[in-house]
């Protein structure tokens, strides 16, 4: 899968050869067939691994928040948002990474066969950061003023389009967004007296 991904990044999944990916990993094509049965098999294994490689990378975010101890609540965002999407174009995942991941969500939506698989990949991604935003606010104790699934949308959203600006170059990034945003659309817990 690592060689599919870089070959993917330079060539698209329709353009690569499956001759090409094997050449690049060192095996067969027979290692390749004995592994999937086709192109999206090898595609739909890449989408779901991905789940996981993300998913790991904001539990690590969360964690290293709760592990900076009782500090003011926008230091406590900034360093869940510095260890997640880390700083500059990159945003904590490198330009091939960025290709290769738009270029496996555009094969799905050419490919029948992925497209409903794809969705489930997007529902289990907004599931994972649903689930860890709210760990993250209540440590921070800070409450959404929208919808959780509003939450997760508008921050997915504006990770990928700043994922996107940076293929472009590191001066069109302004990775403080996502920190504004969430800002945006949260406040303070009250703390309620009984």
């Amino acid at each position: 899968m690592a060689a599919a991904r870089a070959v993917f990044a330079e060539q698209s999944v329709e353009g690569a050869r499956v001759e090409e990916i094997c050449e690049a990993a060192g095996f067969t094509r027979g290692a390749f067939y004995s592994n999937f049965s086709d192109r999206s098999e090898l595609v739909l294994a890449m989408i779901q691994h991905s789940i996981t490689v993300q998913f790991e990378a904001a539990q690590r975010a969360i964690q290293v928040m709760k592990e900076a101890g009782d500090r003011d609540t926008a230091h406590l965002v900034a360093i869940a948002m510095d260890e997640l999407f880390g700083t500059g174009a990159s945003l904590g995942t490198a330009t091939e990474d960025v290709i290769t991941d738009r270029s496996l969500m555009l094969y799905a939506a050419r490919e029948p066969a992925l497209r409903e698989p794809y969705l489930r990949f997007i529902e289990a991604c907004g599931d994972q950061v649903a689930a860890l935003i709210s760990d993250a606010l209540e440590h921070a104790r800070l409450e959404l003023t929208v919808p959780l699934e509003a939450a997760v949308e508008l921050l997915i959203a504006t990770h990928t389009h700043l994922q996107e600006l940076g293929l472009f170059g590191s001066e069109r990034v302004r990775p403080e967004l996502l920190s504004t945003l969430l800002t945006a659309i949260t406040r303070p817990v009250e703390q309620r007296t009984t």
